[in-house]
């Protein structure tokens, strides 16, 4: 499977705390699906610590050809905040995952490196807190086939890790399965051969 396709998420928020020469940072951890989840959990962030000197983030979403990458210094020195944050989730292969970065400054300035390092242990100490579980793209496709070919199919479905959504038994089957993304070229494959031609699949909106 491409490497792009193989990542990880947290299972649900963290957070973690700490100081720096007077500055106290506290990093929050979050699972999210799009990126308005993300604005969501930035928005609520924002409005728990109004008083923060600085609220940055940084978050991930999706895999491959959808991956979505977000950055925010707020008012940090460019490149200083955000960026390292999101060096983190990369390096360590996270998506589907926002964190948010609160400072407190505490008087001392940090200089730019001891700032890069500082947001870069925001992510670091979240994630090293956060439970994280392995995930993957999934395609939904609708398919349709004769009855005879019904146990042919299924069992293509099981060698490939897929799993039947719903099924409607009419004139013919209709099946809602989902399926890793990585596998669906086989099932496509599979499906022509397992249907001798006579069985129809398309892509749907995953549900």
């Amino acid at each position: 499977m491409p490497d792009d396709l193989i990542y990880f998420s947290p299972c649900k928020k963290v957070r973690c705390q700490f100081s720096v020469l007077g500055s106290r940072f506290i990093a929050t951890l979050a699972p999210v699906v799009a990126e308005i989840a993300s604005r969501q959990i930035i928005d609520a962030v924002n409005a728990e610590f109004p008083d923060a000197t600085h609220n940055t983030y940084a978050y991930r979403i999706g895999a491959g050809n959808s991956l979505i990458e977000r950055a925010f210094d707020d008012r940090e020195p460019a490149g200083t905040a955000g960026a390292p944050m999101l060096q983190i989730l990369k390096g360590h292969n996270i998506a589907d995952a926002v964190v948010i970065a609160t400072r407190y400054f505490g008087g001392t300035k940090l200089g730019i490196g001891g700032l890069t390092r500082a947001y870069r242990d925001c992510a670091r100490l979240s994630l090293e807190k956060a439970v994280l579980i392995n995930r993957e793209p999934l395609e939904t496709i609708q398919i349709t086939l004769n009855y005879e070919d019904l146990g042919a199919v299924t069992r293509l479905l099981e060698s490939l890790g897929g799993k039947v959504l719903d099924v409607d038994y009419s004139d013919l089957v209709t099946m809602r399965v989902q399926i890793p993304t990585r596998e669906s070229e086989k099932l496509f494959n599979g499906f022509e051969s397992a249907c001798r031609g006579r069985g129809s699949y398309k892509l749907i909106t995953p549900p």
